[in-house]
């Protein structure tokens, strides 16, 4: 095989907009996918894109027959579809298959080198230390090599090639407790017998009652077809068939008269980004490095996001002609610095909610301890701050919730503590080893006051 300056592991949207803008700047780019090139795309997820993205990119959004509708909220309720909470947030609802499809030969129109689908990435090859190519089987059967200056793994949460890597400084194993296994179907209704829900938002609902450790969802594309699912933590997967079509689909349909139109299950970490996603010669980015918002389970947008930084800085350390991770580690600042910080202080927020029972959200979303303007805010990975007047005004609303106020003042407490650890997040690797100890600290402190028996 020819030897690139890029080899791209997954051609899914975070590495084809990688593969996309390393191409455009020049550089000799071959992109690997484990599926048939008309499959690409086809994955299972809410289908959501925020808005935002086109702009920060500055390409064209969705258009045509690949958006299927746009929302401005998410509105998050409670168990008896009762009360809300709206996080006011412009985005797209694509049909996934479309879009993946548009990004590929948006990615093969800029200039891709060779683009080889069907063809399984099993191994990584090494050279005085830096990674510097990959071992694939190709869709003939045929085992090759394939050498380039730097990787960049988009391979997903199942990424082979982060569970292989020969590092002590990426994590290669992601914990059960930081995976959902998320099951969905694309449901067609009658006209007139469709589900009582608005269209105008997205519908999300926290029920850990029925839906452990998870959450499930109505998305509707457009006033007859919906996406419809859930996500559950991972070692309830024996039970996820079963949560969906005795709870999910209960819920919202009242009648049997509708079209399954796809369905599918997949498993998405919902955990802050790996502390590293650079090692020398390679970086992660999408679900295989764990690019994905914590609050929501969504990740399209900010895996593109991490596949522009990978592409602009495997374009400065091939033009320095260093590929060490000491050149590559600005790409984990960028990150860090970016959508980073947001997720880890969701991260938090996560934790604590998946240790919520359904009456106390209830709770919470009914007395509006938390308003829409601060989960707007939390979303976003903002930390709130109440004024005095605010702060009483909380106090009297959930007087009869003690023990619950404090579980949200503990919240808020942990929030900070970790948004100003991660903005300080260091600027080389000589003070990562510190910064990570302190945060793992501060994680299991997290994790005993929530769950004392693990």
């Amino acid at each position: 095989m020819n030897y690139y300056d890029i080899v791209i592991v997954g051609a899914g949207t975070s590495s084809t907009i990688a593969a996309r803008f390393a191409a455009s700047n020049g550089l000799k780019v071959c992109l690997i996918d484990a599926k048939k090139k008309e499959e690409i795309g086809n994955k299972v997820c809410g289908d959501v894109v925020l808005a935002s993205i086109f702009n920060f990119l500055k390409i064209n959004p969705p258009q045509g027959n690949e958006i299927l509708s746009m929302k401005k909220w998410i509105k998050l309720y409670d168990s008896y579809l009762q009360h809300h909470l709206t996080v006011n947030m412009p985005i797209y609802l694509v049909d996934r298959l479309r879009f993946g499809q548009k990004f590929l030969n948006d990615a093969l129109d800029s200039g891709v080198s060779e683009f080889l689908d069907n063809s399984k990435v099993m191994d990584l090859t090494y050279k005085n230390g830096n990674v510097n190519g990959v071992t694939a089987r190709l869709k003939t059967g045929e085992k090759v090599t394939i050498n380039a200056k730097i990787i960049i793994d988009g391979s997903g949460a199942h990424s082979i090639v982060r569970k292989k890597i020969k590092s002590d400084i990426i994590q290669k194993q992601i914990s059960k407790d930081d995976l959902v296994i998320c099951y969905r179907e694309i449901i067609q209704f009658n006209d007139n017998l469709r589900p009582k829900i608005p269209t105008d938002s997205l519908t999300v609902i926290f029920d850990s009652d029925n839906v452990p450790g998870g959450y499930f969802w109505y998305f509707p594309k457009s006033d007859t077809v919906a996406n419809l699912g859930l996500g559950v933590l991972l070692h309830q997967k024996s039970n996820l068939k079963h949560i969906y079509q005795n709870f999910v689909l209960n819920k919202f349909l009242s009648q049997k008269n509708y079209k399954i139109l796809s369905s599918s299950g997949d498993i998405v970490p919902i955990r802050r980004p790996l502390p590293s996603c650079a090692d020398n010669g390679i970086m992660f980015i999408g679900d295989a490095g764990c690019h994905v918002n914590t609050a929501s389970g969504g990740g399209i947008h900010t895996g593109m996001r991490a596949g522009y930084y990978a592409a602009m800085i495997a374009k400065k350390a091939i033009e320095a002609g260093d590929y060490s991770l000491n050149e590559l580690w600005e790409y984990n600042c960028l990150l860090m610095n970016d959508f980073g910080i947001g997720h880890a202080t969701n991260d938090v927020a996560r934790l604590l909610l998946q240790h919520t029972t359904t009456a106390e959200f209830n709770y919470i979303v009914k007395k509006k301890l938390i308003d829409d303007n601060e989960l707007t805010q939390m979303y976003y990975g903002k930390i709130i701050s109440p004024s005095i007047k605010q702060l009483i005004i909380k106090l009297f609303k959930g007087i009869s919730k003690p023990k619950l106020l404090l579980k949200l003042n503990y919240l808020l407490k942990q929030m900070k503590q970790i948004n100003q650890h991660y903005l300080q997040y260091p600027q080389d690797v000589r003070t990562y080893e510190t910064w990570r100890e302190i945060e793992n600290d501060v994680f299991n402190e997290i994790f005993l006051k929530i769950d004392p028996k693990k």
